[in-house]
């Protein structure tokens, strides 16, 4: 999922920043880096959010008209004719009842952190500097 702001100037920079203390405040393993279109925040691990996969951000644009991307990676490592096969065998119950509490988890962190996103580019806007005059 991604979300669109224009018209804001934002120094993305920040944003980043904002968005990584977001995972890390969860609990998260969060690396954060620069990518050719800017910005990227790969996490895993929290042991409060339960989550089959790692999930990434990408932070793209310019100050005044940026997207947000959030993406949920390698949530299926099995096919899917293999989760249905162990949900006839015995304890396949199990895997699809995780696949489910997973995505559950997933959808509550999606929320939150749209939320956190949205607070975060509020309160930043005007932040970036302008090129015309560095001295602001």
């Amino acid at each position: 999922m991604q979300r669109n702001w224009t018209g804001k100037n934002v120094d993305l920079n920040e944003l980043t920043t904002h968005i990584s203390r977001f995972f890390k405040e969860k609990d998260f393993e969060a690396i954060k880096g620069e990518i050719p279109t800017g910005h990227q925040i790969l996490a895993e691990d929290s042991p409060h959010f339960k989550i089959n996969g790692y999930i990434s951000v990408t932070v793209e644009g310019r100050s005044n008209d940026f997207v947000v991307k959030l993406e949920h990676c390698g949530k299926d490592k099995h096919p899917r004719f293999f989760s249905v096969f162990l949900t006839t065998m015995l304890g396949g119950g199990y895997f699809l009842s995780r696949r489910l509490k997973s995505e559950e988890t997933w959808m509550k962190l999606e929320k939150e952190f749209w939320k956190y996103v949205e607070n975060a580019a509020l309160h930043l806007t005007n932040s970036a500097k302008s090129l015309a005059n560095p001295s602001q």
